[in-house]
């Protein structure tokens, strides 16, 4: 998956990787900042800074009754409760674009985070969790074969106004993920990705521990990132501007 970005006389990408011919790519397009990610190690020019980390998935061999089985007792238990929720509905492959993302920009910017781009949304398959007709949990996901990759999980648990409704969040998000397991075993997919482990801090070690519920493997998620000369002049201009602005400012003030 390609998604390229134009800014004045810059251009961008970044590549989710498919099989593309990379190297092919980049002779054609001069990119002043390029992103490629991949789940396997990749052959790309010296120019190109690697980082890595750690990244869960969820291996979907086997019927979906023995994936369900692979998950954790108390996660079993709660995926059943949602089957005795009224007005709880799943929809899968959901064409409900518009409510999905407008549900994952709050949920960034509640937690001061500032959302990606409509862009990154686009040819994404939505999984979403509707209670009495309103959108609760959101996780669209990529086509990455062999990875169902979620790109992101959005629900409405901080807006909930009591204990019942985040619970019922949290369950039907746990269900969400299952269906994103079924769904991908029948469309032939070999992972469900759930994304990076993280135990950084005690925000990231609780979602790093609800993705250990669902028995995934653990392997290497590689980052490859190309910036042009101009690119990384810029990035050091711009911090020095801040730095000016605020002394004008101040002396402003005085």
């Amino acid at each position: 998956m390609i998604i390229e970005k134009k800014f004045l006389f810059f251009r961008s990408v970044r590549i989710l990787y498919e099989g593309e011919n990379i190297s092919s790519l980049l002779d054609r397009k001069r990119y002043d900042y390029a992103v490629v990610v991949s789940y396997e190690p990749l052959r790309l020019p010296a120019n190109f800074r690697l980082s890595k980390k750690k990244a869960a998935n969820i291996r979907l061999n086997g019927s979906s009754e023995e994936i369900f089985g692979r998950f954790s007792v108390s996660t079993r238990n709660e995926i059943h409760k949602t089957r005795k929720i009224d007005e709880l509905e799943f929809k899968i492959a959901d064409e409900n674009f518009k409510d999905s993302y407008d549900l994952y920009c709050r949920f960034e910017k509640e937690q001061s985070r500032a959302p990606w781009s409509v862009e990154t949304y686009k040819n994404t398959i939505l999984f979403n969790a509707y209670y009495k007709g309103e959108i609760i949990v959101s996780m669209p996901c990529f086509n990455l074969q062999p990875y169902l990759q979620i790109r992101s999980i959005s629900s409405k648990r901080l807006e909930a106004h009591d204990a019942a409704a985040g619970k019922m969040i949290g369950y039907a998000s746990r269900r969400l993920i299952y269906e994103i397991c079924r769904y991908g075993k029948e469309k032939g997919y070999e992972f469900a990705g759930l994304g990076a482990v993280n135990y950084s801090t005690s925000q990231k070690t609780g979602v790093s521990d609800f993705k250990m519920f669902f028995a995934p493997e653990i392997g290497d998620e590689y980052t490859y990132t190309y910036e042009s000369g101009l690119f990384r002049f810029l990035k050091i201009l711009l911090p020095l501007k801040n730095i000016f602005l605020k002394l004008t400012t101040f002396l402003k003030q005085r």
